[in-house]
Formats: structure tokens, sequence, C-alpha cells
């Protein structure tokens, strides 16, 4: 049974599918992806970097892309990079959604 998620981020306005449960080869793929990129000298990294990571475990998990103006199919070197902003919103929305079925949310029960 597939996750159903909507898109807070107005340029990619649609649902998402996220597969639910996932399987062995969709968690590997998420925690590669939650390695963090190597930084400069400073501490820091491009969020692209980070995306790079995290967009193949996010084209793994999910099973349909119902958002505007994205390529069809999606692969990670149409995944779109800019503007960067919202392009990584989109990344950081998606992954931080699929973390939830990874990790398992909490069911809070109806009274």
């Amino acid at each position: 049974m597939s996750k159903q998620i909507t898109s807070p981020i107005e340029r990619w306005a649609g649902t998402v599918s996220i597969a639910d449960p996932l399987t062995l080869s969709q968690a590997r793929l998420i925690e590669d992806g939650l390695t963090t990129p190597e930084t400069d000298a400073n501490g820091k990294f491009w969020t692209s970097a980070l995306d790079i990571k995290q967009i193949p475990a996010i084209l793994a998990c999910v099973e349909k892309w119902e958002l505007a103006n994205l390529p069809d199919p999606l692969t990670l070197e149409n995944f779109p990079a800019s503007p960067r902003k919202d392009s990584h919103a989109l990344v950081e929305w998606i992954f931080r959604e699929i973390m939830r079925v990874y990790s398992g949310e909490a069911e809070v029960p109806k009274e």
C-alpha cells in the first residue's frame, strides 16, 4: 500500500506516491542518502551534493509521480536542479517523507 503525499512546492504542485512498505534495496539507498557529502575546509557542502546522494532513494521509493512540470520519465540525469532553492526543497521534502516510512510513523489512536 502506497503513501500519497501532497507537494508544498508551488512550482511542482501535485502528489507523489511512496512505496509502503519499503524493500531492503530501497532501505539501503535511503541509508546511503543519510551520509553527509564531502565538506570543504569550513565544513560546508553544496546542496546539490546532498541531492545527488538522496535522489537515487527518491527514484527507487516513489511509485507514482503526479507533480506538474517534471520530465517523464524522471531520472537522476534529468531531475530538476534549478531554481536551486525550489529543487532542493523538492528533494528535501520527498526524502523527509520517505524517512517517515523508513522509520515508521507513530500512529495516534482516534478517540
